[in-house]
């Protein structure tokens, strides 16, 4: 019976670490992306399937100004899920895109920031043939064609945001 429950316990810290770490990672990335300014994440409520869905409105905290939207989400590479961050301009055209925790051995490319500068300035317009427009990597076509796809439904879902 002991044993159980300090297998629990491990398994909630665990579990809770992980959010601790994309959390902390995207902290990270948005703080060089937003130099000298002082941050606020605000929580947006947008009904999702995918329970590792979250969004924020980001603001400079002095100012009051709008400087964004953040989703951080997950999609499922060929074995097992990886979490990357979204982050939109206020016209809700995309800014950046960062792989934050992958944790397949094979695939791990998509984490380049080279190849996720094809996702940066795409619009909803650019949502139907966005497959077509990202280069794929050999290698990586799953974690590829994951990664794309969600983020085509984060341009779709994004326009429900006010």
């Amino acid at each position: 019976m002991k044993k159980v429950a300090y297998f629990l316990l491990f398994f909630l810290l665990v579990s809770l670490t992980k959010v601790d770490r994309v959390e902390k990672k995207c902290n990270k990335i948005l703080a060089k992306t937003f130099k000298e300014v002082s941050l606020k994440k605000s929580k947006l409520t947008i009904s999702s399937k995918n329970k590792d869905e979250k969004w924020h409105e980001v603001s400079d905290k002095i100012s009051k100004k709008k400087l964004g939207y953040l989703e951080t989400t997950s999609a499922i590479g060929r074995f097992d899920k990886f979490d990357f961050m979204v982050l939109f301009n206020p016209d809700k055209s995309i800014k950046k895109v960062r792989v934050l925790i992958y944790r397949e051995d094979h695939g791990g490319e998509i984490g380049n920031k080279r190849w996720l500068r094809q996702f940066e300035g795409k619009t909803l317009k650019d949502a139907k043939t966005l497959s077509r427009q990202i280069n794929g990597i050999s290698g990586a076509t799953m974690s590829c064609n994951a990664i794309t796809s969600e983020i085509k439904k984060s341009l779709i879902t994004i326009q429900k945001v006010k």
